[in-house]
């Protein structure tokens, strides 16, 4: 147990006494495709870790209908700690495996007291923090100050080649829109000469020009 821990990056720097003392309290379990690792605003008393594979957060709202937000994939903290003082935390979102992966858990209690004394934990975990409200920052743009041009165009900006892995659909879901909304921005997108398609993938011809549809106004 302790050799596989200090192979995830998150605690090779760790101090093997803390390390063992953490090994106590983990907990290994593979999960499959579509499995739900927790649901919104589930309490729980455990820190989850993505040892490998990839998971969806989303939200629903009154409707049922699902809100997306992002995905996580491969050595990445699945469980929002918002203080180390906390006894237990609530579930931000839904999280959904989209590949078969694994996961690794600790007793709450047990990784707060470790990563309290051990310095390398606390800098991996500010880290992930903040990279974590990078993440919902970049969703509130995308849900709140984007407009469906805006969304399209930050994602061709930023995830080109991501947007080509994926179909039509599942970009759409990402975003939040409509299939039709996408194919008429892309449209509006070829006709402007900023894209093309090529062998059903995306080339960008202009992609600074692209910036223009989501820096302006912010």
């Amino acid at each position: 147990m302790i050799f596989q821990l200090e192979n995830l990056d998150f605690f090779k720097d760790c101090d093997p006494l803390k390390l063992s003392l953490l090994s106590s309290t983990a907990k290994f379990k593979s999960y499959n495709t579509s499995d739900i690792l927790v649901y919104e605003e589930d309490d729980i008393n455990r820190v989850y870790f993505l040892v490998e594979g990839e998971v969806k957060l989303y939200k629903v709202d009154r409707f049922d209908n699902e809100i997306f937000l992002y995905t996580l994939s491969n050595q990445t903290l699945l469980t929002d700690i918002g203080s180390l003082e906390c006894h237990s935390i609530s579930c931000f979102s839904n999280i959904e495996f989209l590949v078969p992966s694994r996961v690794v858990s600790f007793d709450l209690k047990t990784f707060k007291e470790v990563v309290k004394t051990d310095v390398s934990l606390l800098i991996n975990l500010v880290n992930i923090l903040a990279d974590q409200k990078q993440r919902v920052d970049c969703m509130v743009s995308m849900g709140m100050v984007y407009d469906v041009t805006a969304k399209v165009a930050k994602m061709l900006y930023d995830h080109l080649d991501l947007y080509n892995r994926l179909k039509k659909q599942e970009i759409s879901y990402r975003l939040n829109i409509q299939p039709a909304t996408l194919s008429r921005v892309l449209a509006k997108f070829i006709r402007k000469g900023l894209i093309m398609e090529e062998d059903h993938k995306t080339i960008v011809l202009q992609r600074e020009e692209l910036t223009r549809y989501f820096n302006e106004g912010l």
